[in-house]
């Protein structure tokens, strides 16, 4: 017997459910890679994810689940039971583009070389979204009772533009309200229970364009970046840290000017800030830390801002302000997490935090719903060259995926 130490005293998940899972998606291990292959074939960048959305939707209608459904967003959903415990896993469906530089393979032929698949998406996040859609499958398969849990499989919308977003949406405006969520990211194989915020800053300087010939009859923008782009680094040694999620961080990513050639002076120059977030810091403060290397001259400081439709042309709009989250190691959530991954790694799985940004800004960080991530793949990988992620790894979390729910279901029990 695998214990089960979830809301209270001792859960017993009998070897012969872990078994079943096992066995299922053994049996089911081709189909699962060429489901995912077939994701990885069909480019999906943020705003393009229908085809994908079908995709899977096809195959989770195929496994029988007992609903599918788009919302209005184009988040798909499949869901498997009718009980009072509702848990969501989410996985994105968009990537990031195809830089072919580097990659010295196709990122969309899915190549398998022994263990690992190569693809764009294949990390991040294409294939926890299999492993999710087959493990919810598994976990109807060995049996489960359909009036122990709900359980809804997300493929979400626009997770890499604005987190949260896709997924905030289904939960605010759909009228699917979880109690759990189980965020599918890379960790390795490890059970996640946080991570900083994050916020995207905009700085935009005014200029006087004119001819590059007479620059003194304009006023050059760039001129006056020098400042905080010197000034933004100095001031990582004065953020908060955590003893969990730890220090805040900022760094400089792209400059943009709007100039009307290369021999004019622009008119106006705009820095970008990533800035990563950690317990206690507040949206006003980040910006006065900004507006406090600005060097005496006159700029907008922004938290940069989303408005675009999705794919099925809903409007799609938010800001670039994502909280910290967080969830005790003793919480139920987790404590069911860090067993379920005992049963199906058959040793101590790591439990921790991710350092990049996922989908549980919304679900933990805003709407306060308990959430935990996991997933196959190491995070290195996502938006790089060659991405890559284990196959063994993507079996062994769809077994995970599969027995959270049949966890939390007993711990009710």
């Amino acid at each position: 017997m695998t214990t089960i130490k979830a809301f209270r005293g001792d859960l017993e998940m009998p070897d012969e459910t872990v078994s079943a899972v096992k066995e299922y998606l053994g049996a089911r291990r081709e189909d699962l890679l060429s489901f995912l292959r077939r994701l990885i074939a069909i480019p999906s960048p943020t705003g393009s994810e229908g085809d994908v959305a079908r995709r899977v939707a096809e195959e989770m209608k195929r496994l029988g689940y007992d609903e599918v459904f788009f919302d209005r967003i184009g988040n798909v959903v499949g869901r498997i039971g009718h009980g009072p415990i509702k848990v969501l896993f989410d996985a994105h469906m968009d990537t990031v583009g195809a830089d072919q530089a580097g990659w010295t393979v196709d990122p969309y032929a899915g190549k398998i070389e022994g263990d690992t698949l190569f693809g764009l998406g294949s990390c991040d996040d294409k294939g926890s979204l299999s492993g999710m859609v087959y493990g919810a499958a598994a976990l109807k398969a060995a049996g489960f009772p359909a009036d122990r849990a709900t359980v809804f499989v997300v493929g979400a919308v626009g997770e890499e533009s604005c987190e949260g977003l896709g997924v905030g949406h289904l939960i605010t405006r759909e009228g699917v309200h979880p109690d759990f969520v189980v965020i599918g990211e890379a960790s390795d194989l490890g059970v996640r229970r946080g991570h900083r915020g994050r916020t995207l800053l905009s700085v935009t300087y005014q200029g006087k364009p004119c001819h590059a010939s007479v620059p003194q009859l304009g006023d050059n923008p760039l001129e006056k970046i020098v400042p905080l782009l010197s000034g933004v680094k100095p001031l990582n040694r004065r953020f908060r840290d955590d003893s969990f999620l730890g220090k805040g961080s900022a760094v400089v990513t792209s400059v943009e000017v709007n100039s009307a050639s290369l021999n004019s002076v622009p008119a106006t120059a705009t820095v970008y800030i990533d800035r990563r977030m950690t317990v206690g810091e507040t949206r006003e403060g980040i910006l006065d830390e900004i507006k406090s290397v600005l060097g005496g001259h006159e700029a907008s400081v922004e938290v940069v801002k989303v408005d675009q439709p999705s794919y099925t042309g809903y409007p799609r709009s938010g800001e670039e302000f994502f909280p910290p989250w967080s969830l005790p190691e003793d919480h139920p959530l987790v404590r069911a997490g860090m067993e379920t991954g005992r049963a199906v790694l058959g040793r101590e799985p790591d439990l921790g935090r991710w350092d990049f940004s996922t989908d549980g800004t919304f679900t933990a960080g805003a709407a306060k719903i308990p959430t935990i991530g996991f997933g196959p793949g190491d995070g290195r990988w996502a938006h790089a060259p060659n991405e890559q992620v284990p196959i063994s790894q993507i079996i062994t979390a769809a077994g995970f995926y599969a027995l959270v729910p049949w966890a939390l279901s007993r711990s009710k029990g």
